[in-house]
């Protein structure tokens, strides 16, 4: 999928979730962590990218791990929501990639066996129809701008 994709499944999740403002900022930059973090590793050199896409860093593991990590940490509320939020928005990068017929790895530093359903290719009408079922979702799930939402809001700053 791509990032526009991954970016706006995860704030569809967090909106149907009514997630913590801090919590949903997070989940929307964590979205696209797992293909970010590929990118710095292989330097933008697009051999290096199909090389290790979809390897390592799109093993649910790790995110599981760093996600019980931070619970040990002295972290205030807004710093610990948004760190889980983007560890949750890489869960939700995982889980969208497991749609995709290359799918994700089910153990880290192989390359099978695999997570995959197979279902929609990236960039196919397919992924446009998860796109538009995301903006639906977006649309009507939208939080309501009430002064308790707004409060912990201005508490992220």
């Amino acid at each position: 999928m791509k990032w526009m994709t991954h970016q706006a499944g995860a704030l569809a999740a967090a909106l149907a979730l009514q997630a913590d403002p801090g919590l949903s900022a997070g989940m929307v930059l964590g979205a696209v962590l797992p293909d970010l973090a590929e990118h710095i590793l292989s330097r933008g050199n697009r051999k290096i990218f199909a090389r290790i896409h979809r390897g390592f860093f799109h093993w649910f593991g790790l995110y599981f791990l760093l996600l019980v990590l931070i619970q040990g940490l002295s972290l205030p509320p807004p710093s610990l929501l948004l760190l889980e939020g983007i560890l949750l928005g890489a869960c939700s990068h995982l889980l969208l990639d497991g749609l995709n017929p290359t799918g994700v790895p089910l153990f880290p530093f192989r390359r099978h066996p695999r997570l995959r359903l197979n279902l929609v290719a990236t960039g196919s009408l397919g992924e446009w129809c998860f796109m538009a079922g995301f903006l639906l979702v977006i649309g009507l799930g939208g939080y309501r701008l009430d002064p308790a939402w707004l409060r912990r809001l201005g508490n992220l700053f």
